[in-house]
């Protein structure tokens, strides 16, 4: 049989490597670049891929990434090479959708649109008040249909808002109002 001090020493060794597993294991490790959308520190973007793309989904990228790198991060279905027309180049920005279009052979065409205001809201992608249809505006609390027409009317008559202070001039939109929707601009 060991001597008791062996055992004790033993014992608080084994607590030692027990804990300092456990904690090594409870702290996030450092992440490197790996996977095509993983996380990455910095300004990102948020954009939408669609159409004929092995995963589709709303993904956060790096900004910069323009259209052509963002739909060569999730290849066409199954390794098909394809050759891709549209523009490949454009430079993509939060809110952007990037479909892929055509069979899946030689002829893909990608095409660049925006998401609706209610997909941009719900992912926190800021709306531009010079972009909001009439349709869009009635998502907004405490803008109604009657505000909505008459928001688009105002931009219609009297040009682009500029900022989404530049709502005030709309009768029916006071600072109370303003403070309540500033938060999706």
């Amino acid at each position: 049989m060991m001597p008791r001090s062996q055992r004790l020493a033993l014992w608080c060794l084994a607590l030692l490597l027990t804990l300092s597993l456990y904690m090594k294991g409870r702290t996030p490790a450092e992440t490197g670049g790996g996977a095509a959308f993983s996380n990455f520190t910095g300004r990102g973007i948020t954009v939408r891929l669609a159409g004929n793309v092995r995963h589709p989904g709303v993904y956060r990228l790096p900004a910069g990434t323009d259209a052509g790198t963002a739909i060569n991060m999730t290849p066409a279905a199954k390794g098909v090479t394809t050759r891709v027309r549209g523009p490949v180049t454009q430079p993509l920005v939060s809110g952007d959708v990037v479909t892929l279009a055509g069979d899946y052979g030689a002829n893909q065409l990608i095409s660049v649109t925006k998401m609706g205001a209610r997909e941009r809201m719900l992912l926190g992608v800021p709306l531009h008040p010079d972009l909001l249809e009439e349709a869009e505006w009635d998502l907004l609390p405490g803008i109604g249909p009657a505000l909505s027409r008459r928001i688009v009317a105002d931009r219609q008559e009297n040009g682009a808002f500029g900022s989404v202070e530049g709502l005030l001039r709309v009768p029916g939109i006071g600072e109370g109002k303003l403070a309540t929707i500033r938060k999706y601009f």
